[in-house]
Order: structure tokens, then C-alpha cells, then sequence
């Protein structure tokens, strides 16, 4: 729970700049590539420093990373509500790039650490929800904290959130090698230790896991997931407002509709993967199916979405999407820990996520693109569909036998 409330938090200071996304464009006379390249800006930054976060997880331990992280990307969103330029909230996005990114490795390692790898799919769905239940309450609370205060106090509270957060996180998290010895914590957690023994993991090691198929696959199929995702993370407010003319305030709750639907998606993504390991399928074929499913669905209903006229059905499609996109995003979570060592969670979720954040980085810029030259979200969705329906071939088709720890000792 601890690592759900912090992505949810995470998620919350991202959706700050959609949430804004009219008021910051008048005021800084942008077009829609120029605010799309914002959130290519962060994508990027978020997405290189993913490289060394993965070792310095798997070397240093998740709890000392991510608690320092939540408070230097609180300081980042907040910076960017004194910006005076353009130039200046390119650097604060940027910057919090870099700064959030430990978020969601340092939740993988926690849940390889503390649940035994068959029991890993409800646990990594609930940390998944965090970044939907941020995303899901960011429109309407952030609209009204912009409506009551603007756009540059809506980034500086948020600021202020988080960092009350990292206190909270130093407070209570605690690593697994505490808990007490032959208690029900020690216990659960024994079946984890590996043939290493804690010894930390080596540059040279890190490196080999670039060998194998399956890190590529992973890392290419994050690249058409996170298209997806930060296609409707980034573009949703805008999509209602300018493609179905709906007003800002409406646009608050409405957009928070589809992310409700992200939420019980993440969780029952999740809870089907364990379900199929219990009914006695291989554990990487329980966690790859319904990745491969939820990316499917998820292609299919926001091509219905791109061909909607009114407003309802267009938000009726888009939740769908979204339930189906974030079922096959906590199902893959829950691979990383099934085809990589223990000791190597950390890493291979910070490579996969690599990916995931240039697809993140090509889709709002992408998106920007195609809106400006044909006045429409259509083309910009049926694009989108495309490349998650890829995914999901990439995902079922291309991952097969995990990586042992002998493959990289070899």
C-alpha cells in the first residue's frame, strides 16, 4: 500500500501539466506539437534514467531510493509553477523526468522481495492501481485546485504534498532483511533468497541481460504500451474539450471516468494472472496471456473510440480501452518478476520501463502532430490502436524461457 500511495502521488504531479493544458498553452502562446514535446520532454528524461536506476536499486535496495526520489521530484513540480518561460518549464519537466523514475522499479523489487513469485499478480495489481487512482482523482482534484487557485498553485501545492509524503515513507517502509527472525514475515519471504546470497549484482552482470530475447521483448512491448497510456494520460482533457467541445469543468469529471475503469482494470489484471497459475498454467504463460489480451482489447476499443461522434459512446469506448490497456499493463509487471532472477527484478523492470517511457516520449509529440495538421484526434487514436495491437503480438509471441541466474554468471 505504502508503494501504491506513493506512484499515486507520482501520477498526480505528471497529469499536472494536462490538467492545464489550455491555460499553460494560452499563456505561453503554444501550439499543440509545442505542448506535446513537454510531455515528450519528461517521457525522454524519465526514460534514460531508467538505465542506471535499475542497478542502483538492485545494488543500494529500493527504500532509501525511492523515499530520497519523492522528494526531488516534489521540488521539481513545484518549480514548475514559478517558470517564467517556455525554455524554463521544458527544464522543470524535464528535470522531473529524471526524478520520478525510480517509482515504479523500486515498487517491483518491493513486491519480489516481500510475496513469493506465484502470489505476486494481486500485489503487483494493488501497486499498479496507485498510478490509476492518481490518475483517476487528478482531473477533478487538480481542476479545482486550478479554478480556486491557477495553474502555478496548483504545481507548488502539489509540491508540497509530496514531500510530506517522503517523510511519511522513511516513517513507516522497512526493507525484509529486518523482519524478526522465524517470524510470519520471515518466513513468507525465504522461498525469495537466492543462490547469491544478497551479494550485489555487478555492471558487467547488468549488461548480460541485454542478451537475451526476452529482455528485448519486454523492452519493445513497453514501447507500444506506454504509446498507449501516455497518449490518454497526456491528451485526454484535450480530446474532450477540443474534439467533443466539452467545457473545462465538465472535462474535470469526465476525463476521471475512463480512469476509474483503469483502476479495477489493474486489479483484475492482476488477480487473472494468479488465477491461471492456480488452475495450473506455467507461471510465464499466466503472466504473458493476459498482457497480450489486455493490449488487444485495448486496441480495439479505442479504434471504436476514434470512430465516435458524440460524446458518450466516445467516453464509453475510451474507459473500455483504458480497463484493457492497464489489465495487460499489471499483468506485465508481474512477468518481469517471473522470466528474471530475484536479485535482477529491479534491473529488468527499469529496462522494460526504458522502453515504455520512449514510446511515451514519441506518443504526446506524435499525437500533437497529427492533431495540428488534420484538426482531429482521429487519426492520432486509430495510430495509437495500431501500436498497442503490436504490443501485444511482441508480448504472447516473442517471451519465452526465463533468465536464471546461471545465464548471468556464465
Amino acid at each position: 500500500m505504502l508503494c501504491a500511495a506513493a506512484i499515486a502521488i507520482n501520477y498526480l504531479d505528471r497529469s499536472t501539466i494536462a490538467v492545464a493544458n489550455p491555460q499553460i498553452r494560452a499563456e505561453f502562446h503554444m501550439s499543440a506539437a509545442q505542448f506535446g514535446a513537454l510531455q515528450s520532454a519528461w517521457s525522454l528524461a524519465f526514460a534514460l534514467a531508467q538505465i542506471p536506476v535499475g542497478l542502483l536499486i538492485d545494488r543500494l535496495g529500493p527504500g532509501i531510493l525511492l523515499g530520497v526520489s519523492m522528494i526531488l521530484w516534489s521540488i521539481a513540480v513545484a518549480a514548475g509553477g514559478l517558470v517564467a518561460s517556455y525554455g524554463q518549464l521544458f527544464i522543470a519537466r524535464a528535470v522531473l523526468g529524471v526524478t520520478e523514475s525510480p517509482a515504479y522499479p523500486t515498487a517491483v523489487r518491493v513486491t519480489s522481495n516481500w510475496f513469493h513469485v506465484r502470489d505476486r499478480g494481486v500485489p503487483t495489481g494493488v501497486f499498479n492501481m496507485g498510478s490509476n487512482l492518481g490518475i483517476a482523482i487528478g482531473p477533478p482534484l487538480l481542476t479545482a485546485l486550478m479554478l480556486l487557485a491557477g495553474w502555478r498553485w496548483m504545481f507548488i501545492i502539489m509540491g508540497i504534498i509530496g514531500i510530506g509524503a517522503s517523510a511519511l515513507w522513511f516513517r513507516l517502509y522497512r526493507d525484509p532483511g529486518k523482519a524478526a527472525p522465524g517470524s510470519a514475515d520471515a518466513t513468507s519471504i525465504e522461498p525469495n533468497k537466492s543462490a547469491r546470497r544478497g551479494a550485489p549484482i555487478t555492471a558487467r552482470q547488468w549488461g548480460r541481460l541485454f542478451r537475451f530475447r526476452t529482455t528485448w521483448a519486454m523492452t519493445l512491448g513497453a514501447f507500444c504500451s506506454g504509446y498507449g497510456l501516455w497518449m490518454y494520460v497526456t491528451w485526454l482533457p484535450g480530446y474532450l474539450e477540443g474534439q467533443h467541445h466539452i467545457s473545462i469543468a465538465r472535462t474535470g469529471y469526465l476525463a476521471s471516468i475512463p480512469l476509474v475503469f483503469s483502476m479495477v482494470g489493474s486489479f483484475y489484471g492482476g488477480y487473472a494472472s494468479d488465477r491461471l497459475i492456480a488452475r495450473g498454467m506455467s507461471i510465464v504463460q499466466a503472466r504473458k496471456l493476459p498482457a497480450a489480451l489486455g493490449y488487444l482489447g485495448s486496441a480495439l476499443f479505442t479504434a471504436f473510440a476514434a470512430l465516435s461522434t458524440a460524446p458518450a459512446p466516445a467516453i464509453l469506448w475510451i474507459s473500455l480501452a483504458m480497463f484493457s490497456l492497464y489489465f495487460g499493463v499489471a499483468a506485465k509487471w508481474t512477468l518481469i518478476t517471473a522470466v528474471s532472477p530475484q536479485d535482477f527484478c529491479g534491473s529488468c523492470s527499469s529496462i522494460q520501463n526504458f522502453g515504455s517511457y520512449i514510446g511515451g516520449a514519441c506518443s504526446p509529440v506524435l499525437t500533437g502532430l497529427v492533431v495540428d495538421r488534420t484538426g482531429s484526434f482521429v487519426l492520432a487514436l486509430a495510430i495509437g490502436g495500431i501500436v498497442m495491437a503490436v504490443g501485444a503480438a511482441i508480448y504472447y509471441f516473442m517471451i519465452g524461457a526465463p533468465i536464471t541466474d546461471a545465464d548471468l554468471s556464465a
